[in-house]
């Protein structure tokens, strides 16, 4: 049924951006390259949001811990790692475009190619990231995965795990501002580290919700009225949340690749063992595999 689904949304997205080009390029209203790309970028998002939702009840099926006769376990269910591919392209495509868009007005340069050009390939992007998000938001909601969420009441014990996660020199800074005794021991992690938890995943959560409303309100102009303060709001916030993930991009890389096993289970989805955090000797180490296996993948 679910397949059903999935390839019935394919369908649908597949006739519903057809009919937004065909009557954007029909020549019955007289737009230009960059009107006709707008109107079909709004008329397509329906299809797109929805094809978003199906496929992330598909991924909800791969959901659950699995354990390999090696020993290494499932961190991330193939859902995941799908999910997140597809939005690191919808983020090749969007961002570079997005940001030159205003950095090109900014700083008055123009380039040989087409300014149309680029907003079609940022609006390409977005889809693919609407979709993305959509399909995440399916998933969790099947799921009901909360395992990158913080429990209430042990809030205490991440932000000391997570002063321990930091670099020695921002360790001391951290635990005066928020009055944490590093004299006691470190926590262990579990199945994610402290900075996933505490850092990685809500502002990701945040900046991918500010970006998306924003965008979805800049779209929605070309079929509704939008008050002039509300788009600009909208316009500026939209340009704050593309820095926010470039900046977001850049610490997600610092952060995952001298730890290479977590690279390596967003790709293949398996984690042997988790590698000691960066600048810290064994006494310090995160979860084993053995720690991982106690709950579900994400």
């Amino acid at each position: 049924m679910t397949w059903l689904l999935v390839v019935a949304g394919l369908v649908l997205v597949g006739v519903g951006v057809a009919a937004a080009i065909g009557q954007a390029s029909s020549g019955a209203q007289p737009w230009g390259n960059e009107l006709s790309d707008n109107f079909t970028f709004v008329k397509a998002l329906p299809f797109v949001l929805g094809f978003g939702v199906a496929v992330g009840l598909l991924m909800a099926r791969t959901y659950g811990a699995k354990v390999r006769s090696d020993g290494a376990v499932r961190r991330w269910s193939p859902g995941t790692v799908f999910g997140h591919w597809v939005l690191t392209l919808g983020f090749v495509l969007a961002l570079p475009t997005g940001m030159w868009q205003y950095l090109g007005g900014i700083l008055d340069v123009n380039l040989p190619i087409p300014l149309y050009l680029f907003y079609r390939v940022h609006y390409i992007g977005a889809s693919i990231v609407l979709f993305a998000v959509a399909a995440f938001v399916s998933y969790l909601s099947m799921t009901g995965d909360r395992s990158l969420l913080v429990p209430r009441v042990e809030w205490g014990r991440h932000l000391l795990g997570l002063a321990y996660e930091l670099p020695p020199s921002l360790r001391g800074r951290y635990a005066k501002l928020l009055r944490i005794d590093l004299r006691q021991p470190r926590p262990p992690a579990g199945k994610f580290t402290f900075y996933e938890k505490v850092v990685e995943f809500p502002s990701w959560s945040i900046v991918l919700a500010l970006i998306t409303i924003t965008g979805l309100i800049k779209a929605g102009r070309y079929v509704v009225p939008v008050p002039g303060f509300v788009l600009w709001l909208a316009s500026t916030l939209h340009v704050a949340a593309m820095v926010i993930i470039v900046i977001k991009l850049l610490d997600h890389l610092r952060y995952t690749f001298p730890r290479w096993s977590l690279m390596g289970a967003i790709t293949t989805t398996w984690m042997k063992e988790r590698a000691p955090a960066v600048g810290h000797g064994a006494g310090e180490r995160g979860s084993s595999a053995a720690g991982i296996a106690g709950g579900g993948d994400t």
